[in-house]
């Protein structure tokens, strides 16, 4: 009598085990390439608000933990503004004419939803320059560069650290364009809160 296996034995087994080595394969390349894993993104990606996508606006996140403990501090009105004008150095500078600091600072006030508290030791300083577009800057290569009116830099600090920076372009020097952008810097802020 002759040992070993049937020869259809032989054929099932080699057929079940490339079965599985295929199941296999396309499960790892499933994995890996196809199926997205959500609990990553879902997390620490941020969504653009349309504010940020209607002008050019960068943001960066230089301290998650101290941004999402301040925006209490911000909502509770311990906050400090500091303002200043970057104004054109190669043309005639137009930006002091027509609006001022305090203007500004209101526009922040406004944006943020409360008073700034008075003789305070611990805040969140914001930071801010309205720089003006020099557009006869010999060192600006980039016309889309030069169709700008101005751009809007604002910096949140914790104890003299940076926590988070957004810069932001304005295209018309309008009261109202740069109060857009105000608004815009304190949303985005928020919106990098995270909970």
């Amino acid at each position: 009598m002759k040992r070993g296996a049937r020869d259809s034995q032989v054929v099932n087994n080699f057929f079940s085990l490339a079965t599985i080595i295929i199941i296999s394969i396309v499960l790892v390349l499933y994995t890996k390439y196809i199926r997205k894993d959500e609990s990553k993104n879902s997390k620490n990606e941020i969504v653009k608000l349309q504010c940020e996508k209607d002008e050019y606006t960068y943001s960066k996140i230089f301290n998650q933990k101290l941004l999402n403990s301040s925006i209490n501090a911000l909502e509770k009105g311990y906050y400090i503004l500091d303002g200043a004008f970057l104004p054109a150095e190669y043309m005639k500078s137009n930006i002091k004419t027509f609006i001022t600091l305090k203007e500004v600072d209101k526009f922040f006030v406004d944006s943020i939803g409360s008073e700034a508290k008075k003789d305070i030791k611990k805040f969140v300083k914001i930071q801010y320059e309205i720089i003006e577009n020099d557009k006869k800057n010999p060192n600006k290569k980039n016309e889309e560069c030069k169709l700008k009116a101005g751009s809007l830099k604002t910096s949140f600090l914790v104890n003299s650290k940076e926590i988070f920076r957004i810069y932001t372009d304005f295209t018309f020097m309008y009261k109202n364009a740069i109060k857009q952008r105000v608004d815009c810097s304190i949303k985005v802020f928020k919106n990098n809160v995270q909970k």
